[in-house]
């Protein structure tokens, strides 16, 4: 991407920040969302057809791929309309699923829990269908329903002379339902306050599940639905601490992080094979990696404070990235903990060579792209979108004196044109600047000297990643944001004013609780604005 696709005409203006930035300190009373269906995203849609049929049914299905809306898949699956070819692949999906499944024929007993006496055995089938739907669909299924699909496999099994043929429509029939494809919310009209609907135990569940788990309700989240359990707060944390401790949770949360920070995209990164020759996909592979165990050792292994990960002296590196940060201690295989070498500036997320290399170009730095992101992923100050008719950055003429990063930039923003943009982004980026289009560290830029000093609003000086995180983790409207981002991711939705109160909670418990994210977690999906909802408002 070309620098000057982020630059901005005369009056370039920031867009009204949503939440944190500048927020309201009061916010008026809890007014929840209304309900929206929500697709399966494609990982959840595989885990959720592992934990039913295993994982060579999961390994056939192909969902189509997910779309990002305002920044999160989850956004994008509440609002965005099925494509013909989308509903095409759930088809085909659904019955690769249900014949890979049955394929098994050691493992199809277990499955169907009964052993079929004839091949209309319709009280097998039937006994099949119920447990099965449940699961499915995370509900029992109605009388009406249970009697409607076992007719259906019962007309399968006859016309195939099958028993097993009747049992792979049902499976690939429940599979391209919108009970199983959608988490359904429709809600029941909550007591305690008229005009608000409170989300049923089995749609709680649901969320629970794919939230936190990142796959179906198990057996005993359903059990605790069906007892009235997730009726309340407390209810809810209990069954989220549970979810928490399965492995599972860990790999829900990663999910959160690659998309937050871009991660997933370093496997399509390239980089120019001049420039960089040891660029590799396995290179990139290991600076997600990198990020992702730091991440994890935070909030999983140690359960420490979150804004450790802004200004963390320590992080993972294999053999490559050692090598490309120029420190020893990695492992011969695998990753290795290491502390890194204060006197380059090097500490947490944004000295990471992931960050560092995504917020770049293929053979420059982007001071830019860099501050921008920081802006809107970790400030969410949303940036306003560049016009079309934007001066390119001052090329490098011949015969002139080298010139660094910082010293093109400011004589393009000298620009007045350029100046109401740059000015929020180019100054968090122009402070990174000791470090590479893939993170190396370097004292010079284009042989000229680099300057790595610069400001930060109104927090002070920096110079390097690490102390621009030890701003950061002071701020709060960082640790706003992200409870911001985590709800959006949660809810499927941009959070609403009328929610604000809601989040306004959950900022002070992530703050009472040391900035525990499995804290977070817990109180998020415990808080009204996950709970609650209210009626689609009909459009004249």
């Amino acid at each position: 991407m070309a620098l000057v696709a982020l630059l901005a005409p005369t009056g370039c203006q920031e867009q009204p920040a949503q939440g944190p930035s500048g927020g309201p300190t009061t916010a008026p009373s809890f007014q929840p969302a209304p309900v929206s269906p929500r697709i399966l995203l494609g990982w959840q849609y595989r885990n959720a057809i592992s934990e039913l049929l295993g994982n060579e049914a999961a390994q056939a299905v192909q969902p189509p791929p997910d779309t990002a809306l305002n920044g999160f898949d989850g956004i994008g699956a509440s609002q965005l309309a099925l494509s013909s070819s989308a509903i095409a692949r759930y088809e085909s999906s659904a019955w690769l699923a249900a014949q890979a499944a049955l394929a098994n024929t050691s493992a199809r007993g277990a499955l169907l829990g009964c052993t079929p006496r004839s091949t209309m055995d319709e009280e097998c089938l039937r006994g099949f269908l119920s447990r099965f739907g449940a699961r499915a669909w995370r509900r029992p299924l109605t009388d009406a329903e249970l009697t409607s699909w076992t007719a259906l496999g019962m007309s399968a099994a006859a016309a195939a002379g099958d028993f097993y043929s009747g049992v792979e429509v049902l499976i690939a029939g429940l599979l391209q339902s919108p009970h199983f494809l959608y988490m359904v919310e429709v809600g029941v009209p909550d007591p305690s306050q008229p005009g608000r609907l409170a989300l049923t135990g089995h749609e709680m569940a649901t969320r629970l599940a794919f939230f936190l788990a990142g796959t179906s309700p198990d057996e005993t989240l359903l059990a605790a639905a069906a007892r009235g359990e997730l009726d309340t707060a407390e209810g809810v944390r209990t069954q989220a601490r549970r979810l928490l401790a399965l492995p599972t949770a860990r790999t829900a949360l990663a999910h959160f992080f690659d998309e937050l920070l871009q991660l997933r995209e370093l496997s399509t990164l390239s980089k120019d094979a001049t420039t960089f020759p040891f660029f590799t996909p396995s290179l990139a592979a290991s600076m997600r990696e990198e990020t992702q165990r730091l991440l994890e050792d935070i909030v999983w292994e140690r359960e420490g404070d979150f804004r450790d990960a802004f200004d963390s002296g320590y992080t993972f590196v294999d053999k490559q990235l050692a090598a490309l940060y120029g420190i020893s201690g990695a492992p011969a295989t695998g990753f290795a903990r290491v502390t890194l070498p204060a006197e380059e500036g090097r500490g947490g997320l944004l000295g990471h060579a992931s960050f560092l290399s995504l917020l770049a170009h293929t053979t420059t730095t982007s001071p830019t792209l860099r501050g921008r992101f920081i802006r809107e992923r970790l400030l969410c100050e949303p940036i306003a979108a560049p016009p079309t008719n934007i001066p390119p950055l001052p090329a490098q003429n011949p015969g002139e004196p080298p010139r660094t990063m910082r010293q093109r930039l400011q004589q393009h923003v000298s620009n007045p044109s350029c100046a109401g943009c740059h000015d929020k982004m180019d100054p968090l980026g122009l402070g990174l600047e000791n470090f590479d289009a893939v993170g190396r560290y370097r004292t010079n830029d284009n042989d000229a000297p680099i300057d790595p000093v610069s400001t930060f609003d109104r927090s002070g000086t920096f110079s390097g990643p690490r102390q621009l995180g030890g701003l950061l983790r002071a701020d709060d409207r960082v640790l706003r944001c992200l409870v911001r981002n985590l709800f959006r991711m949660a809810s499927g939705h941009v959070d609403e004013a009328g929610e604000q109160v809601s989040l306004n909670q959950l900022d002070e418990a992530f703050a009472t609780s040391g900035y525990r994210m499995k804290e977070l977690l817990v109180e998020l999906v415990a808080s009204d604005a996950f709970r609650y909802a209210r009626s689609q408002e009909v459009q004249p």
